[in-house]
């Protein structure tokens, strides 16, 4: 999350979004209600039990998530920070996924405030990386250097043992209709051609960014409330909600959980006002949906002193036709064919 000024969890929440940045003018586009998004029509088997391939490699997972969930030695709270490091670990683990992460927040740099979007998409096989993230700031007063701070758009794409990354060659546009985040043409970036496995990228380091992780288990608020439930979809798969907040005052004296935020978001001096939670993950251990709730203040790029609060929903799917990446694919032989 380079300098992602709407709050990603990092707690060591460490929900990285790492982002290149594109000039931009401080035009702002001016959106009376943000739109739903239909995730059915980014991910076919979103929400839906993970296939048979996943499911059976999370069985060899040892001591996964019903284990931990059923430990009588643990607390609540201990449960629930073991649980989502298991998540994170499973994420490397499992055989393929794909997620959607849709973030908005209000933001303040300076005197200025604006609303921002932040949109990620990713398919991950040990053979495919098809990493779209896309941010921008909407409803806003910034000038153009601030605006450059909150505008980006990046495709990171390893197939076939190469890495191709492109950003965008003209505006990003929130789409009224669909909610989506859009760009029209893309362009090579810094990095073209370059030899790389795609199976690199499922690191613990790189899953964090997604799934969450503590450096200190006492990072849950057990002064807060604190649920952990076992449940059932419509077709009776089962899964585990957790719903917590993180203990700011515990997050906020950690150096490394500090350290990232700032580093991800190039500020310094930040610290957390409050991050909440509601998590579901498959009762096999891997993610379901993540709706995050947070907010941090703090100096970014040693310029601006801010603070910000957002949303987030992720949502996943664990199913081989959700890896299709035609559509980058396209983009890519596009920009080859120029």
């Amino acid at each position: 999350m380079k300098k992602f000024l709407s709050v990603t969890l990092i707690l060591a929440l460490a929900l990285t979004l790492c982002l290149s940045f594109v000039a931009c003018k401080g035009d702002s586009q001016d959106v009376d209600k943000l739109t739903e998004i239909k995730y059915e029509t980014l991910l076919a088997d979103y929400l839906s039990y993970p296939d048979a391939a996943n499911d059976a490699k999370m069985a060899t997972i040892s001591r996964n998530v019903t284990e931990i969930f059923n430990d009588s030695s643990l607390s609540d709270a201990q449960k629930i920070a073991q649980i989502m490091d298991r998540a994170t670990k499973n994420e490397i683990e499992c055989a393929y996924f794909s997620f959607f992460r849709n973030q908005v927040g209000e933001t303040k740099i300076g005197g200025n405030s604006g609303q921002l979007v932040y949109q990620r998409f990713r398919k991950q096989s040990d053979t495919l990386k098809d990493d779209t993230t896309i941010k921008l700031p909407i409803n806003h007063n910034f000038g153009a250097l601030e605006s450059n701070f909150v505008t980006s758009a990046d495709i990171r794409y390893v197939n076939n043992g190469k890495y191709n990354r492109m950003s965008n060659k003209s505006n990003i546009v929130y789409n009224k209709d669909t909610g989506l985040l859009e760009v029209e043409q893309w362009k090579k970036h810094s990095k073209w051609n370059i030899d790389e496995e795609a199976k690199w990228s499922r690191s613990y380091d790189e899953a964090r960014k997604t799934c969450i992780n503590w450096n200190v288990e006492n990072i849950v608020d057990s002064a807060k409330t604190i649920s952990l439930t076992l449940k059932q979809d419509e077709n009776n798969n089962e899964y585990y909600e957790l719903v917590f907040s993180v203990n700011v005052g515990v997050a906020n004296a950690d150096s490394t959980t500090i350290k990232r935020l700032e580093e991800d978001n190039g500020g310094k001096d930040m610290k957390y006002e409050y991050c909440n939670f509601v998590i579901q993950i498959w009762k096999n251990g891997l993610a379901k949906k993540y709706q995050i709730d947070e907010s941090w203040s703090g100096k970014i790029g040693g310029i601006y002193s801010g603070s910000a609060q957002s949303k987030s929903e992720i949502v996943f799917s664990y199913s081989e036709r959700d890896l299709d990446n035609s559509k980058t694919e396209s983009i890519y032989q596009g920009i080859l064919n120029r």
